[in-house]
């Protein structure tokens, strides 16, 4: 009875540390789990704050670059446009430029078609070669006496060139000369004066302008003639 009553007494004990060692691991796994829960709550809390600071910074960063695009494109618009406006004045830059050197060839053809040819009339060729004159004095029946009969008279021929020297004679007889010839071929061209007379280019064109300024002479169609006042008053 004794060794019964003392194996009875050693399994209570022994069941009653069992259920206190059990009691002790339902309160450390209650700990632990609330532990667990804690930390998994705080975690969540965490991730979800940095979930939602990514997506602010996300949008804020698609703002930005949304802007940064504008301000690119209007950068953009505000370049072409400029570039277009530059464009638009150097054309016009360019054809007022043109416009200003057509006018100058243009004055620089007058003067220098005036200066060679006397008075410019648009009708007229620019440079008319010299072969072209003397067609034109051989068509027009305005001879009353032949070409020889006028040297015989005492004008001297002479070689048509720029560069000759006109010979040493004094201007009112050289005018009085000019005058003379046109006076009697009843018309006469300015390399037909210059031929017949033997002056120079440039001394004829002063001379006969000198006789046009007087009102000596008038032209027409590239021939000199002796004016109807003037012949009225010599005779």
């Amino acid at each position: 009875m004794a060794l019964k009553n003392l194996w009875e007494q050693e399994r209570s004990q022994r069941l009653q540390i069992t259920a206190e060692r059990r009691q002790k691991v339902n309160q450390w796994k209650q700990l632990t789990q609330q532990e667990l829960q804690l930390q998994a709550d705080v975690l969540h809390q965490e991730l979800r704050s940095f979930v939602t600071s990514l997506h602010n910074d996300r949008n804020s960063q698609q703002q930005q670059f949304q802007q940064e695009i504008v301000e690119r494109q209007l950068e953009i618009l505000q370049i072409k446009t400029d570039v277009s406006q530059r464009q638009q004045e150097y054309r016009q830059q360019r054809s007022a430029n043109a416009q200003a050197l057509f006018q100058n060839l243009q004055n620089f053809r007058a003067i220098l078609h005036n200066s060679v040819w006397g008075d410019y009339s648009p009708e007229q060729p620019v440079s008319p070669t010299p072969a072209k004159e003397e067609k034109l004095v051989a068509t027009v029946p305005k001879w009353s006496i032949s070409r020889s009969a006028i040297k015989s008279t005492g004008f001297r021929p002479a070689v048509n060139t720029m560069t000759r020297k006109a010979p040493a004679l004094n201007a009112d007889n050289v005018k009085s000369k000019v005058q003379q010839y046109i006076q009697q071929a009843e018309g006469a061209t300015l390399i037909e004066i210059e031929e017949v007379i033997g002056l120079s280019r440039v001394q004829t064109i002063d001379i006969l302008r000198s006789l046009i300024k007087q009102g000596i002479l008038e032209q027409r169609d590239r021939q000199y003639f002796i004016r109807q006042q003037a012949i009225s008053g010599q005779t």
